[in-house]
């Protein structure tokens, strides 16, 4: 390991800049918090983000498996979120939620770490000069695509960039964001370097790419998917076309490599793709969340803006990839096979299985650039300063943003501070696993500070979410019936009342009239009853 590591010196010292340069903004943020305001701990996709503390949270509660806390439905506990629910286990009160706040990007920052030396070593199986892998590298870590140019013409037709709300198209956003994304990544290109490298000990390589496959399901299941598809590609097309060539000691050659280095990789990540890819089909609760959770890829020339400019930077290096052998043929084959993955007609997540692309395709292009005659020497650094500067400049913008939220609290980003005073009390007055009434926007939040359920807090999470939020928004108006109050928080087992400015907000019922529910907590605005029989 300390071999590994001085020969990583570089990469060890632009991942830990990295991690620093995307924690700043949130350290902003916990400085510019005050008296009135609390930060949540997120700048950016704050709903999703208070949907994995709370999931820490249900691992400092003592689960081991995922009970959602985004419904009051009886869910049998799942093998999902492991990564949060294990590193909540890190936190004990007092200061729970900052305690799991600055864990989740303490674990990010480390992610980007360890996404950096992945991305090294991923490069380094193709890329033989030292500079060309430092620069594959920066541009799969802080690099993005071309769409950012039509920003302006975004509201005509499109969503937008997909750098500015798609993590897995490339890898910065990802890094600032996502804790879980960032490791699953790093597991995902540690794995292909640890089959494709040239080092001694195949056998240890494969036992230790066996071993991070194990971890895959921990973090992100669906990225055994990515891996699967980009392995069982890479052994069947070479396979094809020698014996479509007719050369049978290819072929033997070939096959003793694969079966060698990748048959058992392979096995183990298409055993539990296919295990978790049953369990998201048949078990009632996770086959509604897909539903309810479509992320279907964009039109197909979202992507050519993204990845077809650094696709043309790679052609100078086909010629000499392709006399080197089926072994170099992995990145361009992962490239290939992307939209039969990111088009799969069955699946609803078909934008996440892009994910890990653009790292072979930054190889690509710096196998590319770097075959370029050596007459264009001058010519070729101009060509990757500069593509480096287009990758990174959209990114500069997001980061630059993240500072703004950061600066200027405001919901949702920051909470007001009589609200999480009233979260605390609710942690301490009710039970684990309680269920509470709430509107959306606190109900996203509350489980991020109590370790209770709501039924309307997460999109993706919370049953038949449309139609709830309608009955939430009945239950807190006027016009509604008393005896009908009782049936509904009766039938979705809620134990408590909040009521708040999202509350008020819905209508204006008053529960100071209401017979079934006690007051247990009233102060600046914000207010929280439980649910009996007669008011004392």
């Amino acid at each position: 390991m300390r071999a590994y590591l001085h020969s990583r010196k570089w990469a060890l010292g632009y991942g830990a800049l990295l991690a620093v340069l995307l924690l700043l903004p949130y350290a902003a943020a916990w400085q510019a918090q005050g008296e009135a305001w609390r930060f949540s701990g997120f700048l950016i996709g704050v709903e999703d983000g208070n949907s994995y503390i709370a999931k820490m949270l249900t691992g400092t509660a003592g689960a081991w498996l995922f009970h959602p806390p985004y419904t009051t439905q009886s869910v049998p506990p799942l093998p999902l979120f492991g990564f949060y629910i294990l590193a909540g286990k890190l936190a004990a009160p007092p200061a729970l939620h900052l305690q799991l706040a600055v864990g989740y990007h303490l674990l990010r920052a480390l992610g980007v770490v360890a996404l950096v030396l992945a991305t090294y070593d991923f490069a380094a199986a193709f890329l033989p000069a030292e500079r060309w892998r430092r620069w594959a590298v920066v541009l799969a870590t802080a690099g993005a695509g071309l769409g950012w140019l039509l920003a302006p013409w975004a509201h005509l037709s499109w969503a937008g960039p997909l750098c500015f709300y798609s993590p897995e198209t490339y890898g910065f956003l990802g890094a600032l964001l996502l804790a879980h994304w960032a490791w699953a990544r790093a597991l995902l290109l540690w794995v292909l370097a640890l089959i494709l490298g040239n080092g001694r000990h195949p056998a240890r390589r494969r036992w230790g790419a066996l071993g991070l496959i194990l971890l895959l399901p921990l973090v992100q299941p669906l990225e055994l998917a990515v891996l699967t598809a980009v392995l069982g590609v890479w052994g069947v097309v070479p396979l094809a076309v020698m014996a479509l060539r007719r050369r049978p000691k290819a072929m033997r050659d070939f096959w003793r490599f694969w079966r060698e280095r990748a048959a058992l990789p392979f096995a183990a990540a298409s055993a539990l793709a296919l295990g978790y890819a049953l369990l998201a089909r048949f078990h009632p609760y996770l086959r509604l969340w897909s539903a309810q959770s479509p992320l279907p890829s964009p039109p197909l020339w979202q992507y050519g803006l993204a990845y077809g400019w650094l696709i043309l930077l790679a052609l100078p290096a086909w010629r000499g990839w392709r006399s080197a052998g089926w072994r170099k043929a992995l990145p361009w084959l992962w490239v290939a096979v992307v939209p039969a993955l990111a088009y799969f007609p069955i699946l609803s997540a078909q934008r996440r299985l892009a994910d890990g692309v653009w790292a072979a395709l930054a190889v690509l292009a710096a196998a590319g650039i770097a075959a370029l005659p050596r007459r264009w020497a001058w010519r070729r650094d101009v060509l990757a300063y500069g593509v480096l500067a287009l990758a990174v400049a959209p990114n500069f913008f997001i980061w630059s943003n993240a500072f703004r939220l950061a600066l200027k609290p405001d919901a949702p980003a920051f909470l007001p501070a009589a609200e999480v005073a009233a979260f605390q009390k609710l942690a301490a007055e009710a039970n684990v696993g309680d269920g509470v009434l709430a509107a959306f926007p606190t109900a996203n939040a509350l489980p991020a500070w109590a370790p209770v359920r709501v039924i309307d807090g997460l999109g993706t999470e919370s049953p038949h979410f449309h139609d709830t939020l309608r009955e939430v928004k009945k239950f807190y108006s006027a016009g509604a019936d008393d005896g009908w109050r009782r049936t509904f928080l009766r039938r979705n087992h809620l134990r408590w009342v909040f009521w708040g400015d999202a509350e008020r907000a819905l209508g204006s019922w008053n529960p100071h009239e209401a017979d079934f529910l006690c007051l247990r907590y009233e102060k600046d605005g914000y207010s929280i009853w439980r649910v009996c029989a007669d008011k004392p």
